[in-house]
């Protein structure tokens, strides 16, 4: 699962977000871009609620892979 953070995002809105999906035992590899920031998520992403994840202030977009 892919979670596209909107530019312009506090490095600790975006610590707390890699937090809480660590705490859904999730591994979070994190890309830092120019325009936005990416994180991959890696392990069983079938438990996370993607309209949950979607509907946060500070993501943009939320895909499965």
């Amino acid at each position: 699962m892919i979670a596209v953070i909107k530019k312009g995002t506090s490095q600790a809105r975006i610590d707390h977000l890699i937090t809480w999906l660590k705490n859904q035992n999730l591994d979070v590899h994190i890309s830092h871009g120019h325009q936005v920031t990416i994180l991959g998520l890696v392990g069983d992403t079938s438990r996370v609620d993607m309209e949950l994840l979607g509907s946060l202030e500070i993501v943009d977009t939320v895909k499965r892979v």
